[in-house]
């Protein structure tokens, strides 16, 4: 009778398996797969979020060896979008780095690069008190099927909104 039973629930779970694997394609299943233009989001998000470009941060696009400074090991990650902004100077707290990696296997190395960046910040590489507290309370990781995105600022649970609207 064990046997039967045994045999029955390995049946089941091989079945249950087989289902799950053919479901949805090579993606592995409808398990949340994402793409979006992410400079196009950038561009809307921050025209909502700062509809008057007088009280908005200035932001400029982080590229090469400063974005190897800021984000050490994100340019050997194979990334198919990788947008990084931060401010012009360094007492404003805001930055917003948005990423879809190639390979789903990526997605916790880029989480852990962002969290460094984090850490980093609030470990003394903000200067001032009102800017680690900030990259203390308002930075989110947020993750998406192969996009991570870190959002700082005062108004980021509106920028994970958007994202998360998306």
């Amino acid at each position: 009778m064990r046997k039967l039973i045994s045999l029955t629930l390995a049946l089941c779970l091989c079945l249950g398996l087989t289902a799950c694997a053919g479901a949805g394609g090579e993606n592995g299943g409808d398990q949340d797969v994402f793409t979006t233009d992410l400079s196009a989001f950038y561009d809307d998000m921050f025209s909502t979020i700062f509809p008057d470009p007088n009280n908005a941060p200035s932001m400029s696009e982080v590229t090469g060896d400063y974005l190897d400074q800021l984000y050490p090991g994100l340019s050997e990650v194979e990334t198919t979008q990788c947008l990084v902004y931060a401010p012009m100077i360094t007492a404003v707290a805001y930055e917003i780095a948005l990423v879809e990696v190639a390979d789903a296997a990526d997605v916790q190395t880029v989480q852990d690069i962002f969290q460094a960046r984090i850490d980093s910040q609030v470990e003394g590489g903000a200067f001032y008190p009102g800017t680690v507290e900030a990259w203390q309370n308002d930075s989110e990781i947020v993750v998406r099927g192969n996009c991570v995105c870190l959002f700082v600022g005062a108004e980021k649970d509106d920028m994970v909104a958007a994202f998360n609207a998306l």
